[in-house]
């Protein structure tokens, strides 16, 4: 079976997303992604569990409902990304830029937030904290 390249695959996810019955589910999980240009494109619903999108250009992408859980983007650039209802679990988020990223029901259970860029009215509300 000949290895689809990244090209086809989100071909065929933006197929599947119109319900084109010819497309195909972008399963990107596990890839090595590193410093990869994604700017602006379609991942609604994608699978990138446990892929390594360090360095990588999210901006402006639609990853509405993706599963990143377990997905490294150390340094990843994320702004202005629609990832409402995305799954980061136990993602590595270290460094990245999260600035003006729609975050609504996004599950962010145990992922490392360490030194990323986020308004914090965005974090309390996605980690649902309560106000004093």
């Amino acid at each position: 079976m000949a290895v689809k390249s990244l090209e086809q695959i989100l071909a065929e996810h933006s197929a599947w997303e119109a319900g084109d019955g010819e497309g195909h589910r972008a399963v990107l999980s596990g890839r090595d992604l590193r410093d990869i240009d994604l700017r602006g494109v379609d991942l609604r619903n994608a699978d990138l569990h446990g892929s390594n999108l360090t360095g990588a250009d999210l901006s402006g992408a639609d990853l509405r409902g993706a599963n990143l859980s377990e997905a490294v983007l150390l340094n990843a650039n994320l702004e202005s990304a629609l990832l409402s209802l995305a799954d980061f679990s136990e993602a590595d988020l270290r460094g990245a830029n999260l600035r003006n990223a729609e975050l609504t029901g996004a599950e962010m259970w145990r992922c490392n937030l360490k030194g990323c860029i986020i308004d914090p009215e965005v974090l309390h509300d996605v980690l649902s904290c309560r106000k004093p």
